[in-house]
């Protein structure tokens, strides 16, 4: 409830709102974002989210609100210097590490910032934000934007938004399952009585013909490592990053399976998603070869371009 209205203050006295997640957002990440866009309408802000449509995990999503035709503006970041001032509001979500936000260049223009993000934190953690509202403890950002709503006066969540902040949650709580406490179903409570259709939801999370196929392909082609499954996608095009950090979820499913990796090339690197049931803290891994996340979803990116020197790397 602090928390709460001191945000609501610093929304009010703002003269434009950005909004900006994570680079390769997801729907965690762009639905806190698109929630936190409709408080910043409800009281008559301009607002702008940091995005790029060309790397993110939410490209259903982002469409969904683009025909709804919100008024809010879709930015990559790179035109916004003539938008911030001294009283612009930057709020970050789904991260709090300012190397890994969308753009790094326009957190720092931004004097005035908030962060809010359920992630452990890092050691390089953003350190000059007004409000840092960090609770591991929650299932997702989105949980902590939909708790916050609830505490603003005369607010009404549009059903897009409850449907936008209820994905985020179901896939960062893998379907209620890792992460969820009796705030989390009190937070899907809330968004299912303003409007959000579970059916709908769940469109969001549809596969292409593509991305399914590399997915089993990916999972079919696993090997295991003690309690750990490590797979490699040996192709790389559009489906390659959502087929290989679904084809990681997937692999938890099978029996004995503690945690999973899945690698991919991205460029000149090859990136490994990694994911846990809560035994294996993968956060611990992937920080050891400069990445990061959370204790049951994180990934890293190496600078080599060979799969098996990365697999030896990752082994060790």
């Amino acid at each position: 409830r602090v928390i709460s209205s001191a945000f609501s203050e610093m929304l009010l006295t703002a003269s434009k709102i950005i909004i900006m997640g994570h680079k390769f957002s997801d729907l965690d990440s762009l639905g806190a974002s698109y929630g936190i866009s409709t408080l910043a309408s409800f009281m008559n802000k301009p607002s702008y989210i940091v995005f790029n449509p060309e790397k993110t995990l939410a490209l259903p999503l982002y469409k969904r609100i683009i025909e709804a035709r919100h008024d809010c503006i879709f930015t990559t970041g790179d035109d916004l210097d003539s938008v911030i001032d001294d009283r612009t509001l930057l709020v970050i979500t789904d991260t709090h590490r300012a190397d890994f936000v969308e753009n790094p260049e326009v957190y720092k223009k931004c004097k005035n910032i908030v962060v809010i993000d359920h992630h452990r934190k890092a050691v390089d953690a953003i350190d000059n934000a007004v409000i840092f509202y960090h609770e591991t403890a929650t299932s997702s950002t989105c949980e902590m934007v939909s708790e916050l709503m609830q505490y603003i006066d005369r607010f009404s969540l549009p059903k897009l938004g409850a449907e936008a902040l209820l994905g985020g949650i179901m896939l960062d709580s893998k379907n209620f399952c890792l992460h969820t406490g009796v705030r989390t179903f009190e937070a899907a409570a809330y968004l299912r009585s303003c409007g959000a259709d579970t059916v709908e939801v769940k469109k969001l999370f549809a596969d292409s013909m593509l991305t399914y196929s590399r997915k089993t392909a990916i999972v079919s082609s696993a090997k295991l490592y003690k309690d750990c499954a490590i797979s490699f996608d040996t192709e790389s095009d559009a489906v390659t990053r959502v087929a290989s950090s679904q084809a990681a979820d997937e692999l938890l499913n099978l029996e004995n399976i503690n945690a999973s990796f899945v690698m991919y090339k991205d460029g000149d690197e090859i990136s490994i998603s990694a994911r846990s049931l809560g035994a294996v803290n993968v956060q611990l891994i992937m920080e050891q070869l400069g990445g990061g996340g959370h204790q049951n979803m994180a990934a890293c990116q190496l600078k080599c371009d060979n799969y098996q020197k990365a697999y030896k790397v990752l082994l060790e």
